[in-house]
């Protein structure tokens, strides 16, 4: 966001300057347009991103949807019966008084580690996390 908010204030500024003083005008307004659609492309890839990862707490399993590009994605799925431990990770001034951290869950299947970048309230995720482990392992344990 704020890498976006830049590259479309640094041609303004760059223009202000007297840097390009020397180029003809329709080459500054081509490089300025190619300039706006590269930040445009990069803004709306961020927001897809931002969109499309997501992290699932089901009864059953956790899924963890990243979204790289338009044209990969990766899946992750582990079953709750799975999973060894969770943990959370907030660093930071900004991350702590928001309540901002990472969700990292160790799992016993082909996957060793399901991340989450960036979940409002870790804590309570890895008490959900690890709350729901339990009452599976009880269920599973009565036989229902």
């Amino acid at each position: 966001m704020l890498l976006t908010i830049v590259m479309l204030v640094l041609p303004g500024i760059l223009l202000a300057t007297g840097i390009f003083a020397a180029v003809p005008g329709k080459f500054v307004l081509v490089g300025r347009l190619t300039w706006y659609l590269v930040t445009l492309m990069y803004a709306m890839e961020r927001f897809l991103y931002w969109y499309y990862s997501v992290f699932i707490v089901t009864n059953e399993r956790l899924v963890d949807i990243d979204f790289e590009n338009l044209m990969y994605r990766t899946v992750t799925y582990a079953n709750l019966n799975h999973i060894e431990e969770p943990a959370m990770m907030t660093g930071g001034f900004i991350r702590s008084m928001f309540q901002y951290g990472d969700v990292v869950v160790t799992t016993a299947s082909e996957q060793p580690t399901i991340e989450a970048l960036g979940v409002p309230w870790p804590q309570k995720v890895v008490d959900i996390i690890s709350r729901l482990a339990e009452e599976l392992e009880k269920r599973r344990a009565k036989g229902e």
